[in-house]
């Protein structure tokens, strides 16, 4: 057992584990990914525990000593989850029953090599290794255990070009080679499943080329209808959208910083801006409507939107100069996308380097979205024109807004005035 495992297997958290087991009279393992993660010398805040035996008694006993949480991922199969601080931080140990008759059956039915590795709670803390797990992460292979593996849960087949893409391994040639044979089992997966596996393969920077692969194993025809002409272009998008992410300093140091924040943002649980991008790239490029795919994918309202408004500035026609007039009918238009629109656009050549600085800085300078602080509240502009609330009032808004994003109005007093002649001039006010 390397120092690392040992290591852990002497912290308190293990060490309270390990006690509660011996009272209980049972036998349990250390499994899986926090093991391949200590190899690596990742740092581990979630474990999982096979336990043969009660698998009721020993999560709540551990919980208890430990002060933390315990509730049950699947009551039906045995599934549970404790959390507990260490250091200030969560962590989390799942339980759930040994499959077959021994550890070492237990191990040969989980997905990758790399994550058929144990090390039990009682007695003699070895490495149980039966598949060469431990070779592969040095050898940085993700293998499968068994020639059952994907039939097994085809999200597995996903799941392969995941582990390659985040930590930075290759498929062995065998595992491979079956994936494209499979890869029709992939359409009865729940949209949910994949939708997790394939945004944490569009967070590295690599993703394009992990697309190129599934798509060549038949993955991406199954999920999306991806005809096997548009792979490349489509992977070759993705490329494109990470390499204008490395250069946004060209953009200005004040773009590169906003632009920055704005892609690392969160849309929906473990997904960003910058992946929703990605993935908005791909679609154009693969000449595919975005609705199927965040249909497919399970996206949340506002992901789903977002990637919509994307999707549709890439038919936008080009411009070589953008007044603030255009700059805000544009993000008007793709609202409530912001500063990826033109980093898009970028990418996927649809808009020149001058025009896209030009954007950016009116993006920054002047543009308020809608539901942003205008120079008069929704009370003030009642007051001030005299009118119920209602819809009169949001239309007064965004007139004014129009009016603070394009330069017409500054200050308060402007904006009073600009409301009030509008209130004059107007046949139907407000419209």
């Amino acid at each position: 057992m390397t120092a690392s495992i040992a290591l852990f297997m002497e912290t308190p958290p293990l060490t309270t584990l390990r006690r509660v087991a011996a009272g209980l009279g049972l036998q349990g393992y250390v499994v899986g990914g926090c093991l391949r993660d200590l190899l690596l010398g990742r740092e581990v805040n979630d474990v999982d525990i096979a336990v043969a035996g009660d698998t009721e008694a020993f999560p709540r006993q551990f919980a208890r000593e430990c002060g933390g949480t315990v509730f049950w991922l699947d009551r039906e199969r045995g599934h549970s989850r404790v959390v507990i601080k260490v250091g200030g931080e969560s962590a989390t140990f799942d339980f759930a029953p040994l499959r077959g008759k021994d550890i070492v059956v237990d191990l040969a039915l989980r997905d990758f090599t790399i994550n058929a590795l144990a090390v039990p709670l009682q007695g003699e803390p070895g490495l149980i290794d039966p598949l060469g797990g431990a070779a592969d992460i040095r050898a940085k292979v993700v293998r499968r255990c068994s020639a059952s593996a994907f039939r097994d849960d085809p999200l597995r087949l996903v799941r392969s070009f995941r582990f390659a893409a985040t930590l930075g391994f290759r498929i062995d040639s065998a595992t491979l080679a079956v994936i494209p044979d499979l890869a029709p089992l992939l359409a009865t997966i729940a949209g949910e499943r994949i939708r997790d596996e394939l945004f944490r393969i569009l967070q590295v920077p690599e993703a394009g080329s992990f697309f190129r692969l599934m798509g060549d194993g038949g993955l991406l025809e199954v999920l999306f209808g991806l005809l096997p002409s548009r792979i490349t272009p489509a992977a070759e998008a993705i490329d494109r959208v990470e390499e204008v992410v490395r250069s946004l300093s060209r953009l200005g140091d004040e773009a590169a910083a906003e632009g920055d924040i704005r892609l690392r943002e969160e849309i929906q649980g473990g997904i960003t801006v910058q992946s929703l991008m990605k993935l908005a790239a791909f679609l154009d490029a693969a000449e595919m409507a975005p609705n199927g795919a965040t249909d497919r994918l399970r996206l949340g309202k506002a992901a789903g939107q977002l990637v919509e408004r994307l999707c549709r500035a890439c038919s936008f026609p080009q411009a070589d100069h953008c007044d603030d007039v255009s700059a805000y009918r544009f993000f008007n238009d793709c609202d409530p996308a912001g500063l990826e629109i033109p980093l898009l656009l970028l990418a996927r050549g649809r808009l020149a380097e001058s025009p896209c600085r030009e954007l950016a800085s009116y993006y920054l300078r002047r543009h308020i979205p809608r539901g942003g602080n205008l120079l008069l509240t929704g009370g003030e502009i009642m007051e001030l024109l005299s009118i119920p609330p209602g819809r009169i009032v949001g239309e007064a808004q965004e007139l004014l807004r129009e009016a603070q994003c394009t330069g017409e109005v500054r200050t308060d007093a402007e904006a009073r005035a600009f409301l009030r002649k509008k209130m004059l001039t107007t046949e139907e006010p407000m419209r």
